[in-house]
């Protein structure tokens, strides 16, 4: 008898974050909304946001709202409070999700690129699956936060704040850390390659990630600072 092993889609790789659903998916050109077999596209402000939230009837989950499959395309959002967002199946491109706070809840193949998201605060939140690529992300909050495989490449994470925030296999690539907060991060895994680290904050709960040595020199004066040595 030959013993069948199911393998979960892109579940072979901790390190390599699952693609939503909708990624790959041709969008109409026209500035349509949806078309058939295709994802439902946001385009433009919050009241956009809340107009096709309130539209679907599936929206609305115990302790929150849920949103998915979905594309933001272009969609901008200034500020605004939330409880218990869920994001499942989600491509952001190119959009201005700044100065949002959000608390509870959290996403599941998440992908933005390109655009902002500065100054956003998400609390409590836990996200798997998710990448960010390109992306103005500086002054973002993500305090006791849970991110599993997720991927930070060539963003703007300046002064970002993972304050008792829990890392499961996070890489993040080129990205610009200056002045983060890692005060209470616990790390099962975690990659950083060409990061720049200047003045960040709390560097002791980096304990188990993975430097590679260009980023290390830019380590060496916050881990200077975290241990009391003087450089002279």
């Amino acid at each position: 008898m030959t013993q069948r092993t199911r393998v979960g889609r892109g579940r072979s790789d901790p390190w390599q974050p699952v693609r939503p659903s909708v990624a790959g998916v041709s969008l109409p050109a026209d500035g349509s909304t949806r078309g058939p077999g295709q994802p439902r596209v946001i385009r433009g402000t919050i009241e956009d946001l809340g107009a096709a939230v309130a539209d679907d009837p599936e929206a609305d989950v115990l302790g929150g709202i849920r949103i998915e499959s979905a594309v933001l395309a272009s969609t901008r959002v200034l500020g605004g409070e939330l409880a218990g967002l869920h994001l499942r199946d989600i491509l952001v491109d190119q959009a201005v999700l700044a100065g949002i706070v959000i608390d509870g809840g959290g996403g599941t193949r998440v992908e933005i690129t390109g655009g902002r998201i500065s100054g956003a605060v998400w609390i409590r939140g836990e996200f798997h699956d998710v990448v960010l690529d390109g992306v103005r992300a500086d002054d973002v909050t993500l305090r006791s936060c849970t991110l599993g495989r997720a991927r930070f490449s060539r963003c703007d994470l300046s002064r970002l704040d993972l304050t008792g925030s829990r890392l499961d296999h996070v890489r993040f690539e080129e990205c610009d850390l200056t002045e983060a907060v890692f005060t209470d991060v616990t790390i099962r895994a975690a990659s950083f390659r060409g990061c720049r680290f200047d003045g960040a904050v709390g560097v002791t709960g980096l304990t188990n990630a993975e430097v590679d040595a260009d980023s290390l020199l830019t380590l060496t004066g916050p881990m200077a600072a975290a241990l009391g040595i003087s450089v002279v």
